[in-house]
């Protein structure tokens, strides 16, 4: 048996030169965001002019991240009970039951995803409403 060199498992990882003058894969994600989908489940938002404070949202949400707070300006005179929710997005899934079982469909799911913290604290979130101009999330 007469050994023959093998050029081709030699020569193999010159082959990684190819990738250096190729446009790169990856974004310069804080100065470029990726575009979602139309069906991309990002942060709530809640049509305060439709919710009419049920709890529903509340009582579907098995992680127990929704709970409803009474809000500092009324925006639904046909809110009886006068409850927003509000998402604890450290503990919320996004399964979209809330969604779902809202009766007026005024609870949704954006496309806005991005958020870094190192405080729990900063994943409470009262929903906004995306007809205000002024996003308040405290």
């Amino acid at each position: 048996m007469k050994w023959k060199p093998d050029f081709k498992g030699i020569l193999e990882p010159f082959s990684a030169l190819k990738y250096l003058f190729q446009k790169p894969a990856t974004l310069m994600y804080p100065y470029s965001k990726r575009e979602t989908p139309e069906s991309y489940r990002g942060f709530h938002t809640n049509l305060q002019a439709k919710c009419i404070g049920c709890g529903l949202c509340q009582d579907i949400c098995m992680n127990e991240a929704i709970d409803m707070i009474t809000p500092e300006i009324v925006k639904n005179p046909k809110n009886g009970s006068e409850l927003i929710p509000r998402i604890d997005y450290g503990r919320c899934c996004w399964c979209s039951l809330c969604i779902d079982v809202c009766p007026t469909k005024s609870l949704k799911l954006g496309t806005d995803y991005s958020m870094v913290s190192d405080s729990a604290d900063d994943f409470i979130f009262n929903i906004p409403d995306p007809e205000d101009k002024e996003k308040d999330n405290e």
